[in-house]
């Protein structure tokens, strides 16, 4: 085979295959879902115990282990909701004074309406950093997220 049709042939193998990822890019990113955000009632810091926030019409805890909350140590996340008929629970933790990548861990259903998972913080430049723990719900097709507040502060 001549050069030329084989550099051609692989030339347009590659373009095809760059559309297919944005095609299945776009695809996976339309099939995200569209979470509706239920603001905290109360504030609450999430280094003193487990928060407690009402959400549409019934109630989400979150809880995080051990309390101190120490960056770049396995941290346990418990989520109780009650009134609600949760199908999956995410936990997303965003950096609020400066961006710390994407921190989302899926939790799994334990006995007695419990959901637990673990995740560990990155250390960040800024001493005292502030956090949002999202918990996103997916209850009977609608997509809820609940934001919590807390705060590290580096050694």
């Amino acid at each position: 085979m001549d050069a030329k049709p084989r550099d051609a042939l692989t030339l347009l193998g590659l373009v095809l295959l760059a559309v297919a990822a944005y095609l299945g890019a776009r695809h996976w990113q339309a099939g995200q879902a569209s979470y509706t955000r239920v603001e905290p009632v109360e504030a609450c810091d999430l280094r003193t115990g487990p928060c407690r926030q009402p959400a549409d019409g019934g109630s989400v805890t979150l809880g995080i282990q051990p309390a101190a909350i120490p960056l770049m140590r396995p941290l346990r996340l418990t989520v109780v909701v009650e009134g609600l008929a949760e199908r999956a629970v995410q936990v997303e933790i965003r950096g609020l004074n400066m961006d710390m990548g994407l921190n989302r861990t899926s939790l799994t259903r334990m006995p007695g309406g419990l959901w637990e998972g673990e995740t560990m913080l990155p250390i960040c430049s800024q001493r005292l950093m502030s956090w949002e723990a999202a918990v996103r719900l997916d209850v009977s097709g609608q997509a809820l997220e609940i934001p919590f507040f807390f705060y590290t502060n580096r050694p």
